[in-house]
């Protein structure tokens, strides 16, 4: 993995895995870019997008889903979001093929783990 500025950052390729990172050593979100623009671009949120059509469906799903713990939503990993954030400082935490494999790997194996020990989410 590497850290990178937004100038370097707007001039990888499109489906570049990554996460904001700041200058504290926080990182957010599980992110692949998409199109780009000049100072701009689109990307795909891979852990908290959820499957709706407005805000307000996703308002009663979140309401839903506090309330009823056996309640179910799904992801969209789909949904493209601009990022509109224009501030030049921004940097990003850029994941390798190989640390992208790594990511792939672990939830696999997490998931074989789930199938093994019949532990089931879907209750």
């Amino acid at each position: 993995m590497r850290i990178v500025n937004k100038k370097e950052f707007l001039a990888l390729p499109n489906n570049t895995v990554y996460s904001k990172y700041s200058k504290t050593g926080n990182i957010e979100g599980l992110y692949i870019k998409t199109d780009t623009w000049e100072n701009d671009w689109i990307y795909e949120d891979l852990i908290s997008c959820i499957d709706c059509f407005d805000t307000g469906e996703f308002l009663d799903i979140c309401t839903k889903a506090e309330n009823d713990s056996k309640y179910e939503f799904k992801l969209d990993l789909y949904c493209g979001e601009r990022d509109s954030l224009f501030d030049p400082n921004d940097l990003f935490m850029i994941y390798s093929n190989t640390e992208v494999q790594n990511l792939i790997n672990k939830l696999k194996e997490v998931f074989l783990l789930f199938e093994k020990e019949t532990i089931n989410y879907d209750i």
